[in-house]
């Protein structure tokens, strides 16, 4: 990448006014752009990886509902915070936050960290987030690179193909103007994810385009080389929904489980060559110590970050005492709530909607 390094600095300037004056215009009205305390800024951009702003907004909007400082949320279970967060993806995502809460209240009173080699010392928060934070919240000179980034120096600079990933960070700090960090950044982002778009950019409408090398060489595909796509898991799961009089039967997630939350329907993943019926009478032996007689009630799709899943639901009576006293810990009888129960997932969720019995328990 030279062009943008070779200009001189007048028009680095007028480079720099264009894109400024243009974001000022056009920029969206996303929540995290008011008031862009480093706290805010924290939360938007870690929800933010992987994805798309308009999916995170409802998300965003109630999680600083409820937690509206660094203190309730250090303060919060990782239960609260996954409730909040189910449906996101990613959940190390989540659990990385209350960490990063915990540590800043133990060992900065609190305060969120300015400098961006403590920031990057928090858990989950990598070079891109630790210089969003210290560029949008604190509007110090530190240069971001994501997507949209790359995307827009790469055709800025008319390149196609593999750019070193040290480049993209020199010639973004290089194109910072003094004291507009955080609105610089953020155009450079904006215009990636509103004009120059991946597949069809919106050339005309580009309040760059004179200093375009990809306008001007007719290369407008120019872009980042994309890395490979992570490839998908497929998994069939089972899942059992077991009642007795009104209520139905929890069990205790396992903390490295792939499904977030601490509680949710006895489930195990199906092995090759196993039936769902099979598969099913093998875990509630398993879970109850006997077997009952079970009916297929749901089938439904669900993603949880790299996994795609087919879960069948399985359901039963239980007419005898349990869990006995050694299982107590890991199993628990509830009754439907008709607002937040202890079921996380929107798995579990999709299975009880299937069941016109149990519809309360996923309202």
């Amino acid at each position: 990448m030279k062009s943008g390094q070779n200009w001189d600095a007048a028009k680095t300037r007028k480079f720099q006014r264009r894109l400024l004056r243009w974001y000022e215009a056009h920029r969206r009205a996303l929540p995290w752009r008011h008031n862009p305390t480093p706290y805010r800024v924290w939360i938007s951009e870690i929800m933010l990886q992987q994805t798309q702003a308009s999916t995170v907004v409802p998300y965003y909007d109630r999680f600083l509902k409820r937690f509206q400082d660094m203190k309730s949320l250090a303060r919060a279970s990782e239960q609260e915070i996954l409730e909040l967060w189910s449906g996101l993806g990613y959940y190390s995502r989540a659990r990385n936050i209350h960490k990063a809460a915990k540590l800043i209240i133990k060992e900065h009173g609190g305060v969120f960290p300015s400098e961006i080699k403590t920031i990057r010392s928090l858990p989950g928060v990598g070079r891109y987030t630790a210089g969003a934070i210290c560029s949008l919240a604190f509007n110090k000179p530190e240069p971001v690179v994501d997507g949209n980034v790359r995307r827009v120096l790469c055709r800025l600079n008319g390149i196609k193909g593999y750019v070193p990933e040290s480049r993209y960070w020199s010639q973004m700090s290089a194109l910072l103007p003094r004291g507009e960090a955080s609105s610089f950044n953020q155009a450079v982002m904006e215009l990636g994810a509103m004009v120059c778009a991946p597949l069809k950019p919106l050339c005309p409408h580009c309040p760059i385009r004179d200093f375009c090398r990809a306008q001007k060489l007719g290369i407008q595909s120019a872009s980042p080389a994309v890395r490979k796509k992570q490839v998908s898991e497929r998994l069939q799961l089972v899942t059992l929904v077991l009642q007795q009089h009104d209520r139905i039967l929890l069990s205790l997630l396992d903390e490295s489980s792939f499904i977030p939350g601490k509680w949710g329907l006895p489930f195990r993943i199906m092995q090759g060559g196993e039936s769902a019926q099979e598969a099913a009478a093998a875990l509630c032996k398993k879970v109850l110590g006997r077997a009952i007689p079970l009916a297929h009630c749901a089938q439904v799709s669900h993603s949880i970050s790299r996994y795609r899943m087919v879960i069948f639901g399985f359901c039963g009576n239980v007419d005898f005492n349990f869990p006995p006293m050694q299982r107590a810990r890991s199993y628990r009888w509830m009754q439907p709530l008709s607002n937040k129960g202890p079921i996380t997932s929107s798995l579990f969720h999709k299975v009880l909607q299937k069941h016109r019995v149990l519809r309360q328990w996923a309202e």
